[in-house]
């Protein structure tokens, strides 16, 4: 009787604490996993701001460029508005930098030159807060503006339709008369162009932000890295204008982007009205999200839009869904075992029990206690007992094998790499007597064989170390020697005479414009197998009978390395892959090229340990291009 009390009671005991801390820990979860994922979102959003604002940066500095240049200068000054110079000079710009407009005005906010089409000149924009600023203070600026349909249509063909849409009804939306928008949301920069200390006009540019993809896509691939659940978009960001969507990755139920639609009002009356932030969950479209809004302010600020980012809230919820379950079962079966233990060992087992509590603590100490003599008082405490001794001896043993088979292997690649040092010393001994003709006269033809001999075992002392700098580099451990080293006399001339065969057997044609003069400050080894990989790479993936071209152009402090070939090129959905570590990137209609998949990774860690940057420039079907940089010689070292 007094066991089945025990029992009773303990049964009340854990049941309430284990609902208890069921409930609680529902609770903690879902606060945590939503905190946390919020948390993340407004870190988002801060990444897209500093997108957002280093686009307006951007333009601000090639206007300043413009307004710097002499012909410009002088155009103001003068009042030169038909100057064909000047105009071709701010076509140019307006062409290579993808801008929407740009244009001079004079010290009365007059335009006097465009350089887009039509070309339109003599209409007023002192409205504009940019070019307000630039004219009165005299300081160069970039803000966000509205421009009417008017505008838009004085500054280059097209903008009008660009900025153009219909407003789309939307769910929890504020209720509004307008059906259509028509105005632009731009990114504008205005720089004075001066005449020594005199203001002789302005420069100005915009990108219009209406439907501009791009910015908005930027944005979604650098915060989240192009993630996505059931191929949906794990995350989406949205320029607003007021409350409608003008550029945005949120999509519609059909796939179509969803400009034209508008946030909720909830949204609306918080960020628009009060000029506060959103943060929380927010019905976007079509689906909830957890997201962060915050205003767009104009350059005398106003309040004109919002900028927004969202994580879809789904794939948090099913992550909720799924601990709650592990969490429900393991409550569970906690329960379950307790009300077992208090069933069938109360009393007898509190000693047994308290040996085992003990034998578990010195292993929690990382050692391992002596084996548990059997109690004999209940057949389930000897069973937990046995299992428990057997447990304890067979982690010994596994510990044991385990720190053989470390050592087996430590001890195996101590062997492989000391056995080599001999065979190959060895080797290139000899390859150095008969270089020298110190074993006998040779002719040229062998003179050329031994020299391309001693080139591969070179290469094969290199590869030893370069394979042992795969490990340094996952552990954080690769430091280059420095030294100032001839690309052309210390890499290309030996490496080219180890691909001779290849390049001869494959057609090609190598067309070497690195130079002499060409020195980098740089580890020799490293830069062999830099180059090593991307000339192999030309040669595997290159066309028969088609050109690789080796180039190199001297920069401030570094220089700047391609290496080109004609050939199938690299899909553009494929180049994101290229430098990940045991990746080959091939298309399905070619077969798979032998290789480790560790070539671009290693060379991509050499050249950024240099302090170098690379990069895959590629016409899918013609050609790919690799293009690096590597510091320049310094001044002085050998």
């Amino acid at each position: 009787m007094l066991k089945i009390k025990f029992f009773k009671s303990f049964f009340i005991i854990v049941l309430l604490f284990t609902v208890l801390i069921f409930i609680t820990g529902v609770r903690i979860i879902r606060q945590h996993i939503l905190a946390e994922a919020q948390t993340r979102v407004c870190i988002n959003l801060s990444s897209a701001w500093a997108l957002f604002n280093n686009c307006q940066q951007e333009l601000e500095k090639i206007i300043k460029l413009v307004a710097l240049k002499e012909i410009i200068v002088d155009v103001c000054a003068k009042k030169d508005w038909d100057n064909i110079n000047a105009r071709s000079r701010l076509q140019k710009i307006y062409r290579e930098f993808g801008l929407d407009f740009i244009g001079l005005i004079d010290v009365n906010g007059c335009v006097g030159m465009r350089g887009a089409p039509p070309y339109k000149a003599g209409d007023f924009i002192l409205n504009n807060p940019a070019i307000t600023k630039a004219l009165h203070t005299g300081e160069e600026n970039a803000c966000v503006a509205l421009m009417s349909a008017e505008e838009l249509a004085n500054e280059a063909n097209g903008l009008v339709h660009k900025a153009f849409f219909e407003i789309e009804q939307t769910p929890h939306s504020r209720k509004t008369p307008k059906n259509e928008e028509s105005r632009g949301m731009v990114f504008i920069a205005a720089v004075p162009v001066k005449n020594g200390p005199n203001i002789v006009g302005v420069a100005y540019g915009g990108i219009l932000l209406n439907r501009n993809n791009k910015l908005v896509d930027r944005v979604t691939q650098v915060v989240f890295k192009g993630e996505e659940k059931n191929g949906v978009p794990l995350g989406t960001a949205t320029i607003f204008l007021d409350d409608v969507r003008i550029a945005t990755t949120v999509r519609m139920a059909n796939g179509n982007r969803a400009i034209g639609t508008r946030v909720s009002k909830e949204v609306a009356d918080r960020v628009l009205d009060n000029g506060l932030a959103w943060v929380g969950e927010a019905f976007v479209v079509n689906d909830r999200y957890l997201t962060a809004y915050e205003p767009i302010k104009d350059g005398f600020g106003n309040i004109v839009g919002m900028l927004y980012v969202g994580m879809l809230k789904k794939p948090f919820d099913d992550l909720f869904e799924e601990i709650l379950a592990k969490f429900a079962y393991v409550s569970l079966f906690v329960l379950v075992v307790a009300l077992g233990i208090a069933f069938f060992t109360a009393g007898k087992i509190a000693y047994p029990i308290h040996r085992l509590v003990e034998a578990v603590n010195v292993m929690s100490d990382g050692k391992y206690p002596e084996p548990i003599p059997l109690m004999g008082s209940c057949k389930e405490t000897d069973s937990l007992i046995n299992a428990f001794n057997q447990m304890t001896s067979a982690l010994i043993e596994r510990e044991k094998k385990l720190k053989a088979l470390n050592k087996s292997y430590m001890e195996t690649l101590s062997f492989v790499t000391h056995e080599l040092k001999g065979p190959v010393a060895t080797m290139m001994n000899y390859v150095y007597l008969l270089r020298e003709e110190k074993l006998g006269t040779i002719n040229e033809k062998q003179a050329k064989a031994i020299k391309a001999i001693d080139a591969s075992g070179q290469r094969l002392i290199e590869m030893v170390r370069h394979y042992l700098n795969l490990s340094r580099i996952e552990k954080g451990e690769y430091n280059p020697v420095l030294k100032n080293v001839s690309i052309l006399n210390d890499v290309l001339s030996p490496l080219l005479i180890i691909f001779e065969k290849e390049i001869a057997d494959a057609l090609m044609h190598i067309e070497n414009k690195i130079t002499a003069d060409i020195i980098v400050n740089a580890d020799i080894n490293m830069i062999r197998e830099v180059f090593e990989n991307l000339i192999g790479n030309a040669i595997k993936y290159g066309r028969n009978n088609g050109r690789i071209v080796l180039d190199a152009r001297k920069d401030e402090h570094f220089i700047r390395f391609s290496v080109w070939n004609e050939g199938m090129g690299i899909h553009p959905d494929k180049i994101g892959q290229l430098f990940k570590k045991f990746s080959r990137v091939h298309d399905d209609d070619r077969s798979i090229k032998k290789g480790t998949g560790l070539g671009l990774f290693i060379t991509k860690h050499i050249i950024e340990n240099h302090g170098g940057k690379i990069e895959v420039k590629s016409e899918y079907g013609k050609w790919a291009e690799f293009i690096f940089t590597l510091p320049s010689a310094t001044v002085g070292e050998k």
